[in-house]
């Protein structure tokens, strides 16, 4: 943000100019050597892993609900449901991420 003088302008010296051209350079220096941001997967296998993460997801969380369903209250272990709900949230939450970035929303 510049900042705004009231009355005379500042006085810019010649080792103002030469300190501000090599700075000016050395950005414009930097910023060819930048690389661009790319994903780490290629964006033409985004609609697979959505629906392979789905599709895993889905057979996960019906695992779940037909192991809550068949097992009574004194055989149910804390520790599979936990596992189980853990796994199907995973792959859920990823197959959503990539279903949602082969349709074009990027988040």
């Amino acid at each position: 943000m510049p900042l705004l003088h009231l009355g005379s302008s500042p006085k810019i010296t010649a080792s103002d100019k030469s300190d501000l051209s090599s700075s000016t350079h050395q950005r414009l220096s930097q910023a060819g050597s930048v690389k661009s941001i790319s994903s780490p997967i290629p964006v033409t296998l985004f609609p697979t892993l959505a629906a392979l993460m789905l599709t895993i997801g889905l057979i996960v969380t019906a695992s779940f609900f037909i192991y809550e369903a068949t097992s009574s209250r004194k055989t149910r272990s804390v520790s599979k449901e936990l596992i189980t709900g853990t796994v199907a949230s995973v792959f859920l939450g990823f197959g959503s991420l990539f279903l949602l970035l082969a349709s074009g929303v990027y988040v």
